[in-house]
């Protein structure tokens, strides 16, 4: 029985972790938005921890191990309180060589199975592979766009190279061999791979490098599996007794993709009353925002709007809201802008910086600055731009007076009953404001600078 290997970011594949489900025959949509991932991707559960045979849960190493020579592996894999910078869990796996009978035999960890049928180290029977219908496969129906995993490698020598090696494949036992290549090749769909540098020399503090490896496409097109190896050297007996390979936190990364969604209307006039102009904006956002992996702070997404050209030289941002997924930004249109036609919206995002196409229309905007032409009632605010105080007169009695930030917020109201008012500035902040007054059978709105 396949006990489940991955889980699904966004909840698409509604995956049990702690259930054995069946995926012979699976058939699922590879949308990008799936993000399946690795399960126990940071090391976290582990299969009969305190013994001989101890293993990350849905890792694999010696101790079950195939082939000829299986009954002379030993433990070369274990738990580890160390962890990356940042990490929020508790533990890491460590992996380290041992020397036997004169040779080093590589610490090595996968998420298939260890096949062991060679007492020389680049043995062709010896080889890692996917062992389909077992607990030795990890399912995976689409082709991320990177690998990303902490590690620490402590060795004797400088020139020690430790790998990773993963490779996205169809439907198939695949092998990877100890020459670095695949069998059968031709059902490879991506591959990543790198080798790297020792972080820290044996005996000396851990040093933790975060790395980030591009898949590489190649000619199959049907993945179904993933077969990811952790070596303590990147050369079958190559290295030293007692180098070791800490690794922490495995994720897979796929690039996000930001576009704005369509707008209900295309004209928004600003409401009579004076109150400020509300839209919904809606957005589209797939891929790796927030990498659990990558201590970064929450994404937010920004609705910006344009000039009234359409150009977005200075756009006026006019809401954001939290989040790695897509959604909807409650916006407020500022009193400040500008009657024009030609309006366009679009979003940005900060944690993974990206701008979005605009809304691709024009957006009319009308009501807040240009209605003060029409208006029936005399009515004089001076002086503009102001400082101390506000005077405010008119020929009918203001039952009224609201002032609001551009930003929407209501900063003064006073019920006034008479012809006319001053207003003390004291207490307000440098910047405009728009002054909405209440007549019996009118509300004129006027923008005002306080310096």
């Amino acid at each position: 029985m396949n006990v489940n290997k991955f889980v699904s970011k966004k909840n698409i594949l509604h995956l049990a972790i702690s259930s054995a489900i069946m995926f012979s025959g699976l058939s699922l949509n590879a949308q990008r938005v799936e993000e399946q991932q690795f399960y126990n991707y940071g090391f976290e559960s582990w299969v009969n921890e305190g013994s001989e045979e101890a293993e990350p849960a849905h890792w694999h190493s010696f101790m079950s191990a195939s082939g000829t020579f299986n009954g002379l592996m030993s433990q070369q894999i274990e738990p580890s309180s160390s962890k990356r910078p940042g990490s929020s869990g508790n533990r890491s796996v460590r992996i380290f060589s041992k020397k036997k009978v004169g040779i080093v035999a590589n610490g090595n960890m996968t998420t298939g199975r260890i096949n062991a049928g060679s007492m020389s180290p680049d043995g062709g029977n010896n080889y890692n592979y996917t062992q389909r219908n077992s607990d030795y496969c990890t399912p995976m129906t689409v082709i991320p766009d990177s690998l990303t995993v902490w590690v620490a490698f402590r060795a004797k020598e400088s020139d020690s190279y430790a790998s990773v090696m993963t490779a996205i494949h169809g439907d198939v036992d695949l092998k990877q061999l100890s020459s670095g290549g695949y069998d059968p090749s031709n059902m490879v769909c991506a591959t990543a791979k790198r080798e790297y540098a020792r972080t820290c020399a044996s005996g000396n503090s851990l040093v933790w490098k975060r790395l980030s490896i591009p898949f590489t496409t190649a000619s199959h097109n049907d993945p179904r599996y993933i077969l990811t190896t952790f070596s303590t050297n990147s050369t079958p007996g190559g290295g030293d007794s007692g180098d070791e390979v800490f690794v922490d936190d495995i994720y897979l990364i796929y690039n996000p993709l930001l576009s704005v969604g369509d707008l209900n209307q295309n004209e928004y006039p600003f409401p009579a009353d004076g109150s400020a102009l509300k839209i919904e904006v809606s957005f589209n956002l797939d891929g790796t925002m927030s990498a659990n992996n990558l201590n970064k702070a929450a994404n937010q997404v920004i609705a910006q709007l344009s000039d009234a050209d359409g150009n977005f030289d200075n756009p006026v941002e006019i809401g954001r809201v939290t989040t790695n997924e897509s959604g909807v930004i409650n916006a407020t249109i500022p009193y400040s802008t500008e009657d024009g036609d030609a309006y366009r919206i679009r979003v940005v995002s900060t944690n993974y910086p990206m701008t979005s196409e605009d809304n691709g229309t024009d957006l009319y905007i009308y009501g807040s600055t240009g209605v003060e032409d029409y208006f029936l009632t005399d009515v004089n605010v001076y002086p503009n731009p102001a400082s101390d105080f506000l005077k405010i007169n008119s020929n009918n009695i203001l039952r009224e007076i609201n002032i609001f930030s551009v930003d929407g917020r209501m900063v003064y109201s006073n019920n006034v009953n008479q012809c006319e008012t001053t207003i003390d500035l004291s207490m307000f902040n440098k910047g405009t404001y728009i002054v909405r007054m209440i007549l019996d059978n009118e509300v004129i709105v006027k923008r005002i600078i306080i310096i």
